[in-house]
């Protein structure tokens, strides 16, 4: 391969994402790892992709990064999300290579290389996962302090869409009037909205508690021990699993149903902590051509 200064035009690539897209720097470092990657795969099997030993940047085509990603997908066992955002960021790549005139012309504009959503690995409005998970949690519940704590952190994980790391940092739960839970943690109170919990089991768990001031975390053991990330996901793995659920199906059922009870598309955006708009295929009862435009139009680089 022959490409002049190729580490410079990475670093230019990340300046333009940073100043001219302006794109977080976690999103530019991300996008320009990836092209880095791209790049690195392509000169270790150029022979496999027909390239002549002196290639260069105009001798990659579409079918070239379709297979650079299908092999990345198959061996790394990707979801469609992942892969989405592995093309566009090797799209915005491309579109910057030739808006900068280092290559002569995008290979990537006119080229489709599959279709992304796989309804698998999404929750379909028929269904009945939602109604098992609705069963669980609605079940009767032992009074017994292993129990409570087991099923408010799944009744936690459910009704805020909470990632497990959050959830582990809490202190305090507080269920409010105005339908908020007040959540404390060490550094900051947090009023968040809620698909529900149980407020007596909720003070019946918070009865076998220390003090407030006295323990450090929320999710205690027996021996009123901290029980670390990995046990938290583990307890809820074993509520979960019986029923065929897995914490992201879980997460994204309860992203269905704040959206479902009208959560405009910014609120349900800070609850996942998402940053891509493609991410909220999973609420299919949207028009996501509408949330894509709408998103579209509101984002900073376009105001």
């Amino acid at each position: 391969m022959y490409v002049k200064n190729l580490e410079q035009i990475h670093l230019e690539y990340q300046w333009y994402l940073q100043h001219e897209k302006r794109l977080t720097h976690g999103t530019c470092q991300l996008y320009k790892q990836i092209s880095e990657q791209f790049i690195k795969y392509v000169t270790n099997n150029s022979e496999k992709l027909y390239l002549h030993n002196e290639w260069t940047l105009n001798d990659l085509t579409g079918r070239i990064v379709q297979i650079v990603l299908d092999d990345y997908s198959t061996h790394r066992n990707w979801k469609d999300a992942t892969y989405s955002s592995y093309e566009k960021s090797i799209r915005s790549f491309f579109h910057f290579l030739s808006a900068k005139e280092f290559i002569d012309k995008n290979p990537l504009k006119n080229f489709k290389t599959r279709e992304l959503l796989n309804h698998n690995e999404f929750i379909d409005k028929h269904d009945i996962l939602p109604d098992k998970l609705n069963s669980l949690i609605n079940s009767p519940c032992l009074e017994n302090f292993k129990e409570l704590r087991n099923r408010i952190l799944l009744e936690l994980a459910y009704s805020t869409v909470w990632k497990i790391s959050q959830l582990a940092k809490i202190q305090d739960i507080i269920l409010k009037k105005e339908e908020l839970l007040e959540i404390k943690t060490k550094l900051e109170i947090k009023e968040v909205p809620h698909l529900g919990i149980n407020k007596d089991r909720l003070e019946q768990y918070k009865m076998f508690l220390p003090n407030l001031y006295e323990r450090e975390c929320f999710w205690i053991n027996n021996n009123n021990e901290k029980i670390n990330l990995n046990q938290l996901r583990t307890i809820l793995r074993k509520q979960l699993k019986p029923i065929g659920l897995d914490l992201k199906k879980l997460r994204e059922i309860a992203t269905q149903q704040f959206q479902k009870n009208g959560a405009d598309i910014r609120s349900v955006q800070r609850l996942r902590n998402l940053k891509k708009i493609h991410r909220f295929k999973s609420l299919i009862d949207s028009d996501y051509k509408k949330l894509k435009r709408k998103f579209s139009v509101s984002h900073i680089r376009n105001r």
